[in-house]
Parts: C-alpha cells; sequence; structure tokens
C-alpha cells in the first residue's frame, strides 16, 4: 500500500513539475485539470481557472478562432491535433506555443474531454523570426549586387560598343585605304602583313562584339526579351552547332527591366550549361507571357542529370543556386526536371504584380 501511495506521489509530482504544460478539457471547453507548470506560466493559481475558465481564454484573440476551429474537429471525431498559438498570460502579456491535443472517448466514442501537452515555443520563434529577417537582409543584399553588377555591366557594354568599337572600325578602314593606296612593289611586299592586319581587325571587332553581348544586350533595352533571345540563341547556335530554337509570341508584352535581366540572366546560364554538360544537340526555348505570370523554358536533349543528387552537392550546384536566387529576389521560382538520358527541362516563373 505504502508502494502504491508513493507511486501515486512519484507521478503526480512528475505532472506537476514537468518541463511542458500539461491540462485537460471538457467537452464544454472548460479547464478539468492543469498543472502547476502552465499555471506558471499563465500566471494564475488553480483556483482561478479550473472548473471556472474556458481554455479558449488563455488563448490570445488573434488566435482564438484558429484555437476553436481545431477544437471543433475534435468533436467531429477527430482523434488529434497539433497547432501552435499564442497564449496569454494574467497580466496581458503572451507567449508562443505548441499544443498537442488528444481526444477522450465514452463508451459511445463521443467526446468526454481532452488532454493536452503545451510547450513554450518562444525561443524558437524568436530564432525563425530572426533567421527569416536575416535571410530578408540577404536577398535584399543580394538584389542590390546584382543591379550594381548589371549596371556595371552595361556601362562597359556600352563602352566596348561606341568607344572601342568605332576605334577598331576606324583602324580597320585606315588600313583598307592604305592597301588600295599602295602600288606594287610597295604593296607586294607588306599586303601579306596588311591582310593579317585587317583579318585581326575585324576578328577582334566580332569577339568585342561578343564579349559586349555577353555583358549586357543593348537590344535587351532597345527591342525587349524576346527578340534578345533570338538574337542570342542564334548567335550559340553559330559558336556551338547545338540547334537552337526560341518560341515567344511576337511582339512580346514588354515586362519590367528586372524581370528581363534576369530571365536573360537565366537563359545565358541555361546555354552555358546545355555546352559544358549536357551533350545536346538541340535546345528549344519558350517565351510565355500572361496577366499573371512569365514563364521561360529551356528544355534539351542531353543527357540529363538527378537534379536532387545535385542540389547535395552546394558546390557542383552553384549556377542553379544563383539562378534560383536571382528569381526569388523580384518574385519568382525556378522547377528543373531533369533524369539520366532523358533531357533536361529548366522553367524560371516569375508571377506579375
Amino acid at each position: 500500500m505504502r508502494q502504491a501511495d508513493a507511486t501515486t506521489i512519484e507521478m503526480r509530482d512528475l505532472y506537476e513539475n514537468a518541463p511542458c504544460g500539461y491540462h485537460s478539457v471538457r467537452p464544454d471547453g472548460t479547464i478539468a485539470r492543469m498543472n502547476r507548470t502552465e499555471l506558471g506560466w499563465l500566471g494564475y493559481s488553480r483556483g482561478e481557472v479550473v472548473g471556472k475558465r474556458r481554455y479558449a481564454q488563455a488563448v490570445s484573440g488573434r488566435c482564438r478562432n484558429e484555437y476553436l476551429r481545431a477544437f471543433e474537429r475534435l468533436h467531429a471525431g477527430g482523434e488529434s491535433i497539433e497547432i501552435e498559438t499564442e497564449l496569454q498570460r494574467k497580466d496581458g502579456s503572451t507567449f508562443d506555443a505548441l499544443l498537442r491535443v488528444s481526444a477522450l472517448r465514452d463508451g459511445d466514442g463521443g467526446l468526454s474531454g481532452t488532454r493536452a501537452s503545451v510547450v513554450d515555443i518562444t525561443a524558437r520563434k524568436r530564432a525563425e523570426n530572426e533567421a527569416h529577417l536575416y535571410a530578408a537582409r540577404l536577398r535584399a543584399i543580394s538584389q542590390r549586387v546584382v543591379e550594381i553588377q548589371e549596371i556595371e555591366r552595361r556601362r562597359l557594354s556600352a563602352e566596348l560598343h561606341d568607344r572601342i568599337g568605332q576605334d577598331l572600325a576606324t583602324i580597320n578602314l585606315n588600313l583598307h585605304i592604305i592597301r588600295d593606296q599602295l602600288q606594287p612593289p610597295q604593296l607586294d611586299r607588306v599586303a601579306s602583313r596588311l591582310d593579317d592586319s585587317i583579318g585581326l581587325v575585324e576578328n577582334t571587332v566580332e569577339t568585342m562584339r561578343d564579349v559586349a553581348g555577353a555583358l549586357r544586350p543593348l537590344m535587351l533595352d532597345d527591342y525587349g526579351l524576346a527578340v534578345t533571345l533570338r538574337a542570342h540563341a542564334e548567335q550559340f547556335s553559330g559558336r556551338t552547332g547545338i540547334r537552337t530554337v526560341v518560341q515567344a509570341r511576337d511582339p512580346v508584352l514588354r515586362m519590367s527591366q528586372a524581370v528581363e535581366v534576369t530571365l536573360f540572366r537565366i537563359a545565358q546560364e541555361a546555354l552555358t550549361n546545355v555546352l559544358k554538360h549536357s551533350q545536346a544537340d538541340a535546345v528549344r526555348i519558350s517565351l510565355e507571357v500572361g496577366r499573371d505570370e512569365v514563364c521561360l523554358t529551356i528544355a534539351d536533349n542531353g543527357c540529363g542529370f538527378d537534379a536532387q543528387a545535385l542540389r547535395g552537392h552546394p558546390g557542383e550546384s552553384l549556377g542553379l543556386l544563383i539562378m534560383e536566387e536571382r528569381l526569388r529576389a523580384i518574385g519568382g521560382a525556378l522547377r528543373i526536371d531533369s533524369r539520366r538520358g532523358a533531357g533536361t527541362r529548366l522553367v524560371a516563373t516569375v508571377w506579375r504584380q
């Protein structure tokens, strides 16, 4: 008998002083029992709540309806619920809590009450909120870095096109004039060198145009994304031999500069990946501009890859992470469908505000 009494006392002590809150509630929501831990959190004495207050009154006003809806699920036959909510102390202050509530049933299956455990998750929620805040700050910084980078790329592209391009064109013209004005035997001695120089200047002009276009295609600002994608695809096909087709309604409704630049950069990165990794001989790019969203799809017929496995190696998937971050900064998302031997399909979606 003494051993049974000791066990009962020990169990009661464990219940009352557990590191989490415990309470039982009657079918009408009135508190039937509450341990010392939860009473201490809420700031009430046992006599103030047991049999006198409904547990819903301990839930803050802004969360109460959600709690009551969850409680109704138990009345409707549910066995248990788990809900994150906000509890209100006697002094009016609040704290975040996780409630795990189990239904108690009578012989007929009706609800005879509930039993719940309560965990104070204030520290966890504070840490989550701080993490979200830091993530938002990092995204803002990342977006600003991208904006500055694009401004610098645009400046360099214009500098190459307007100044260096013009200088090279002048040099090329002067070389042609010199060649035309020279007569044998002087021309015979320098003709091959002049021809080499003219060819070198022309090749340099083409290289300069490629570099300027990679930095920032001027036509992106003047004519928009669809035209720029077609030009870039044609250039990519000519350089690599990979057949690249662009499907886009023409004319396409202009989007914001941030959206157009981001989607063009994603297309650039995707085509670079096709060339490096896919072993594809054909790529299809489609641009769909709707009222609510813009979708850019790049699909190839290459070897494909295990997208999930690649995400487990951040160093190898840096390009994909950069694409995702660029899209997230403008309210978009990236989806990649790929498997070995079945090609790769990349879909960048931006929701229009």
